[in-house]
């Protein structure tokens, strides 16, 4: 059985009784945190909400945890994770446009 083999324990609860799943709702209530400070703090709209919330669950996992030797995802993929590409959420960026694709007075970047 995958759960089994991966160390996996399977419970479930009686629907509509959150209270029985403290774990998985405290989650859930650290990304909704995370994921409204992200949206204020950028100014962007509230329309971006799940690409904030997928952000700071995969900022979640490559995070260290108190009390634990490795992150979650070192935990999971057995690497430690890459930061090299982080950037601050809905910080302005720029596609570079191939030379191909603009003449010399165009920008390289838009």
């Amino acid at each position: 059985d995958y759960f089994s083999n991966k160390g996996i324990i399977h419970g479930t609860t009686v629907g509509y009784t959150p209270e029985q799943n403290g774990a998985a709702e405290r989650l859930n209530r650290t990304l909704l945190e995370k994921t409204r400070a992200m949206l204020v703090e950028s100014e962007l709209p509230q329309q971006l909400w799940a690409e904030a919330l997928a952000t700071a669950n995969y900022l979640r996992n490559i995070s260290p945890v108190a009390g634990a030797k490795v992150t979650p995802h070192e935990a999971f993929m057995g690497t430690k994770p890459d930061i090299s590409h982080l950037r601050v959420f809905g910080c302005a960026a720029y596609a570079h446009v191939p030379k191909e694709k603009r003449n010399k007075l165009e920008p390289v970047s838009r």
